[in-house]
């Protein structure tokens, strides 16, 4: 798992797993699952890789 910051509202997410959209519309689209990081009942998302590369940087922990 990887931490990610949102660029745009600092808010920081874990990577937890990357998974394959099986919609109709976009059957094989690679997709991250993330979550919030830090938050006792965390939202859980998906989002594009691409878009999510766009929008996110990796934090790396010492």
């Amino acid at each position: 798992m990887k931490l990610y910051r949102h660029k745009k509202t600092g808010n920081l997410y874990l990577q937890l797993d990357e998974v394959k959209n099986c919609t109709n519309a976009n059957d094989g689209q690679k997709m991250f699952f993330y979550t919030e990081y830090g938050k006792e009942n965390p939202m859980k998302f998906v989002r594009e890789i691409s878009e999510f590369l766009e929008k996110f940087e990796e934090v790396k922990l010492s």
